[in-house]
């Protein structure tokens, strides 16, 4: 029997192919209809291997949030002129990626949301929580987009704006997230907020103008790195941090912040809730409403600037509980 060897290397090389991903399981299917429920309806729809669904330019109106709860899907729109926007006085977040269970019972894979934006209609939403005030009962926060015990997940090339809560959470056991490319402005609440994530990558980030902070970290936020963040004109502070460990942030630039650039802080009394581990290099800090950088509790231990510029913050460049809770190397004051 003679053996075709070339036809056995093309297979091969297919087969590789399909497995890392540069090739499709799936065929891509258009969502023609320009509402929420559409979409939702086309998720629904998808095969038990998933699929990938793609939006055109437009306006598509959300009257109920799009929950993506099952592995290997993606929705992919045509760039900024694909806009999600949540309807009048709808109260409910606009992508959960993940369960919507109140504490979801089982992890999704495989999730990717890339190239749109979303309108969260901030001014015309009247609660932060969907269904109810927020609580136990319902802990569903009206963000732009959720991600909720999500592994393996993907936000890429979007932009969040006017959500009601936050622009991107990410919660409840998240882990090797990838968020890139990202904006988030004119939010309720933070930028980008994460809890209970670990070994997750954030790079290409840019939030201003939030009414809270520009990044949010809190409850085991651990062992996830950031590259090429810029943080501007946020009402309260750059970045917040408890209970968060041994996070990097590299190419940081902070400025025109309300209050403090970067607040390292513990969980109210609980000292073993501290933002601590955490190394920031080559960081420009300026125009602080407040310090610089400001370890507000003795815990926040083992931090560490590496190459940072602080510029006129108002009220000094560094400051610490106790001293040595931020290391300095190569730091600038002027």
């Amino acid at each position: 029997m003679k053996i075709n060897h070339s036809a056995q290397i093309v297979w091969a090389l297919f087969a590789v192919l399909l497995v890392s991903g540069s090739i499709p399981a799936y065929a891509a299917k258009a969502v023609k209809e320009k509402t929420c429920s559409a979409i939702q309806k086309a998720i629904n729809q998808l095969p038990a291997e998933g699929g990938e669904l793609t939006l055109q330019a437009g306006i598509y109106t959300c009257t109920h949030p799009i929950i993506i709860d099952k592995n290997n899907v993606t929705l992919r729109g045509a760039g900024p002129a694909t806009l999600l926007r949540l309807a009048d006085h709808i109260n409910a977040p606009v992508i959960v990626m993940g369960s919507a269970e109140n504490v979801p019972s089982y992890a999704v894979r495989y999730v990717r949301v890339i190239d749109l934006t979303i309108d969260g209609n901030r001014v015309n939403q009247t609660a932060e929580c969907m269904g109810g005030p927020c609580s136990q009962e319902f802990p569903l926060r009206n963000n732009g987009i959720s991600i909720r015990r999500c592994l393996d997940c993907v936000v890429q090339s979007v932009t969040v704006y006017g959500a009601m809560s936050g622009g991107l959470v990410t919660e409840l056991g998240c882990r090797r997230l990838t968020i890139r490319d990202y904006t988030s402005y004119d939010n309720e609440f933070d930028g980008l907020a994460g809890y209970e994530t670990e070994d997750s990558t954030f790079s290409g980030i840019h939030l201003y103008g939030n009414k809270a902070a520009g990044i949010s970290t809190d409850i085991k936020f651990n062992n996830n790195k950031f590259y090429d963040v810029t943080i501007a004109d946020n009402k309260t502070v750059g970045i917040f941090m408890r209970d968060s460990l041994d996070n990097s942030f590299t190419n940081l630039h902070i400025r025109d912040n309300v209050q403090h650039g970067i607040f390292l802080a513990q969980v109210n009394t609980d000292p073993s809730t501290a933002a601590t581990g955490n190394t920031f290099t080559g960081v420009v800090i300026s125009r602080s409403g407040g310090m610089g950088v400001l370890a507000n509790d003795a815990s926040c231990v083992n931090n560490m600037m590496v190459g940072a510029q602080f510029i006129n913050n108002k009220h000094g460049c560094i400051s610490e509980a106790t001293s040595g809770l931020v290391e300095n190397v190569g730091a600038i004051c002027r």
